[in-house]
């Protein structure tokens, strides 16, 4: 029996699936296999409902990408259907799409009440020289609550992480310090406490250090100015904030990072037409690194 033919009896019988899910009936083929099979069948639909955005590989020297990876996007944003089973998908798409959502919108109000909280022990003509935004999968409604394993902290953690960037507008050092302490100690309580478990990651800097990122020259400016980009304002001083959005659209920075977005679909289509031709019984570490970033390796191994 054929990857494809097992497909469409799983869809039959429980359909519409997931990537993840056929996977789960399916373990014994690999997730590249079902991938295949999925994108050249001519019985199974496809529907997709995620929303891509730019990131940068520095393990593929720096090459530009779309988020999610092909995988991810298979994974957890793809449905697989047949006909006939439109009305499903519809109502399933919905449902999912609502629960990334609502997973975004959870860890969103967690960023907002860390900040919250910290900004509010500033004086309040210190208050005013801070802003805080958040970035990542969560600034695009992607976040997820599935548990991972981060590495460098041999901690598990559910899901997405929220990443934070604090900007301060030549603030008192006395206060940048405080800031930096309390969410210091905020990060460890989230990650430790057994009703969250969340990975907060964050960083605080002037707003002219963000300027000079603006030139988007290396990859540490280009990282930055992205993250800027698809940020969402958390608290602090929407003056602030708005003056940063401004200073990105003076500087041309935004169209450059459209344009790499562009050069980013052109690269994963080609990356696609690949994987469809590679062996999936022998994927080497370049034709992985088309399939999914180096950090989900131990996810996905």
């Amino acid at each position: 029996m054929t990857v494809e033919v097992k497909i469409i009896d799983a869809l039959a019988k429980k359909g519409p699936l997931l990537g993840k899910e056929l996977h789960a009936l399916l373990p014994a083929e690999s997730y590249l296999a079902l991938w295949q099979a999925c994108f050249t069948s001519q019985s199974i639909q496809l529907s997709f409902f995620s929303r891509y955005y730019l990131r940068y590989d520095i393990t593929r020297e720096d090459q530009v990408r779309l988020s999610p990876s092909i995988l991810r996007d298979f994974l957890s944003f793809t449905l697989m259907s047949l006909p006939g089973q439109r009305d499903l998908v519809i109502e399933r798409q919905a449902t999912l799409s609502n629960t990334h959502r609502e997973i975004s919108m959870w860890k969103i109000a967690i960023a907002t009440n860390v900040l919250t909280t910290v900004l509010s022990t500033l004086p309040a003509s210190s208050q005013a020289l801070f802003c805080a935004f958040i970035a990542g999968d969560l600034a695009y409604f992607l976040g997820h609550s599935e548990p991972r394993e981060v590495e460098s902290i041999g901690e598990q953690v559910s899901g997405s992480d929220i990443d934070i960037i604090i900007l301060h507008d030549e603030a008192p050092a006395a206060d940048i310090q405080k800031v930096d302490a309390l969410m210091t100690r905020q990060k460890s309580y989230y990650l430790r406490h057994p009703s969250f478990r969340q990975e907060i990651d964050f960083i605080c800097k002037s707003k002219h250090k963000m300027y000079d990122q603006f030139h988007y020259a290396t990859i540490h400016e280009k990282i930055a100015s992205k993250i800027a980009y698809e940020s969402i304002f958390l608290a602090g001083s929407v003056a602030l904030y708005a003056e940063v959005k401004d200073r990105m659209q003076s500087s041309g920075v935004n169209r450059l990072i459209e344009m790499d977005f562009e050069h980013g679909l052109l690269d994963r289509k080609t990356a696609m037409k690949r994987l469809l031709n590679a062996d999936p019984t022998a994927l080497d570490r370049e034709m992985e690194s088309l399939f999914f970033f180096s950090q989900e390796r131990v996810e996905f191994s």
